[in-house]
Order: C-alpha cells, then sequence, then structure tokens
C-alpha cells in the first residue's frame, strides 16, 4: 500500500477535512465516533507575549495532529503526534489530564523539558514515558512552549483528547481503512506514517 506524503496528510488535517491519507485505491477517510464528546481541539493561541523567548516569532504554532473532538485509540500507550513551524529552543510541556464527569481535570502527567525542537513532526510515546491510559475514559492532553513557569496562563499550546478503546470486533489491526470508519485516530495516524 503506498502513502501521501507527510506534506499532504498535513495539509489535508489542517484544512479539518476528514480524509487521513491517501493510498492506491483512494482515500481512508476517519469518521469521528458518536460518543466523541465535546470540542477539545482550539485553534492554536500565540499571545506574542513570552519573556522566556523574546526571539519567538510571532507566527509561531504549535498543533496537536488530533481531531477535533476525542479520538480513539486500541492502545494503552499510543504515540501522540504535534508539530511546530519554525525552531525553537525552550521548555516544553506535556499534560495529560483525566476528564471526569463533571468535566473537570484529573492530572495523568504534566512532564516539563528543556529542549530544542525542530520544524515539523514531533511525538510522545506514552510506552517511553511508562504511561498507560485506562480503557473507556476520556483525556485531554496538552503540548505547550512554557514562556513562563510562574505563570503558566502564557504557555502557548494546543490540547487534542482520547480514549482508549477495544479494537472493533471483527477488524484487524493492520485493517487502517476500517479502524479509521470506527473512530480510530491515533493508531492509524502512526501506521500510515511507518509504511
Amino acid at each position: 500500500m503506498k502513502y501521501a506524503s507527510w506534506s499532504l496528510i498535513f495539509t489535508l488535517l489542517f484544512l479539518f477535512t476528514s480524509v487521513v491519507v491517501a493510498d492506491e485505491e483512494g482515500y481512508l477517510t476517519y469518521v469521528a465516533p458518536k460518543k466523541g464528546g465535546p470540542s477539545i481541539r482550539v485553534a492554536p493561541d500565540a499571545r506574542g507575549i513570552c519573556p522566556s523567548n523574546p526571539q519567538l516569532p510571532s507566527d509561531f504554532r504549535i498543533e496537536v495532529i488530533a481531531p477535533e473532538r476525542l479520538g480513539y485509540t486500541v492502545k494503552a500507550q499510543p504515540v501522540l503526534y504535534w508539530r511546530i513551524n519554525t525552531e525553537v529552543k525552550g521548555t516544553f510541556a506535556l499534560t495529560i489530564e483525566e476528564i471526569t464527569e463533571d468535566f473537570s481535570f484529573k492530572p495523568l502527567l504534566e512532564m516539563l523539558a528543556d529542549r530544542e525542537v525542530k520544524p515539523g513532526l514531533n511525538n510522545y510515546s506514552l510506552s517511553g514515558l511508562k504511561i498507560k491510559l485506562k480503557k473507556d475514559v476520556d483525556y485531554k492532553w496538552t503540548v505547550a512552549l512554557v514562556c513562563d513557569r510562574e505563570n503558566r496562563s502564557l504557555d502557548i499550546g494546543q490540547s487534542g483528547g482520547v480514549r482508549y478503546v477495544d479494537r472493533p470486533k471483527g477488524v484487524r489491526f493492520k485493517d487502517l481503512r476500517e479502524l479509521a470508519q470506527k473512530g480510530v485516530w491515533y493508531d492509524v495516524f502512526h501506521k500510515a506514517g511507518k509504511a
């Protein structure tokens, strides 16, 4: 199976289409789960104020590779993808929070790391971080550039939503087309990039 280039995938993703990846027969179409919950992903925020990084370009963006609403994974430790549009050296944060029934957030992980990040695709592997999601629980994950550790409201970032579910009955893990039709986002995107 042949796949489209990453640039085509990103173009399609960021136009908010449902197309995930192209193959020889056409497109794999992602269908959002019916129980997808409220919109989680919001437009990236770049306030233009970053005291720790005064050279930060005003058009700097962090974008999570996630659907607007909750996306499914069939793995307890999925890979979470995100991208930036310019090289940045600074403190980056990954936060994963359980979304409770009253729509409050229960922290699972907050990790801050000083690093230099190149433009393009980046990821966090939950297996590498030794973090496991609980089945059928909704999580919000956020990637952000920390501009002031004492005032985290200045962070520049974006959030996505993920739910770990059972693999749909009768669907093989390597059948990306069927997984995408059943609302499985994270595993389809990860496998498409490795093909």
